[in-house]
């Protein structure tokens, strides 16, 4: 496969401003405005998009989910955004869409920052989008790889039957602002084989997370990469 194959299939890799590494980030909560983009672009509407679990927490205001940062607000209502966002959703589809991400993930990794964040917008809009997160993983031994997601159900089926790779740190999203009971000893504390790591939102200045030191980017903590810290509080955005 030729590079600019790969790119074709996926579209685009990320680059955030706050975190070190690359990034893929996907349309998030219900993402309604994305069957009108495809239209316009003269794309197919993609059989799933936005947040499956995370757009019914939305409606809740005691929720993470609700006012999103990435829910159509800010730099997320630019046109060029959505447009890679959705080309990136519509990848996943692609039956080379793992075999893509290998290559240009080992292509474009800093060596000396071999870190990659999976969804710094959107969540997981299906299960062939996680089994390919772990086989890149697998296949990307020298990448630490952080996944954060609501979709606690699709990775609980996963579990049941599949061996999580040591460098990708699955962080579960708490349901709930102030409620800092780390998943890993509910709702996966039966799956001793894979380490589960799980994270919450404080309203109250009980968070861990040292991103307000850094000028609200990761600095030099690499934590959410890894599998040994349980359960990262992060100060509400």
């Amino acid at each position: 496969m030729l590079v600019k194959e790969a790119k074709a299939i996926i579209g685009s890799l990320g680059y955030p401003s706050k975190m070190p590494c690359l990034s893929y980030g996907l349309p998030a909560c219900e993402a309604k405005w994305v069957p009108e983009f495809c239209k316009n672009l003269n794309l197919p509407i993609p059989p799933h998009y936005g947040c499956d679990f995370g757009s019914l927490l939305a409606k809740n205001p005691d929720s993470p989910c609700h006012n999103c940062y990435a829910d159509n607000r800010g730099n997320y209502t630019y046109e060029s955004l959505k447009h890679g966002q959705l080309l990136r959703l519509l990848g996943t589809y692609h039956s080379l869409w793992k075999d893509a991400m290998i290559m240009l993930i080992d292509r474009y990794i800093d060596p000396s920052e071999p870190y990659f964040r999976w969804l710094d917008s959107g969540d997981l809009p299906h299960k062939k989008m996680l089994h390919d997160i772990v086989e890149i993983a697998n296949a990307l031994p020298h990448v630490k790889f952080w996944l954060p997601t609501q979709e606690r159900r699709l990775v609980s089926k996963f579990l049941r039957y599949n061996k999580k790779p040591d460098n990708l740190c699955i962080r579960i999203s708490n349901v709930r602002k102030d409620s800092h009971a780390p998943e890993s000893t509910t709702t996966f504390k039966f799956f001793a084989k894979n380490v589960i790591t799980s994270s919450s939102i404080s309203t109250e200045n009980k968070h861990n997370c040292p991103s307000d030191q850094y000028d609200n980017t990761c600095g030099p903590c690499r934590k959410c990469w890894d599998t040994g810290n349980e359960h990262t509080i992060y100060k509400l955005h």
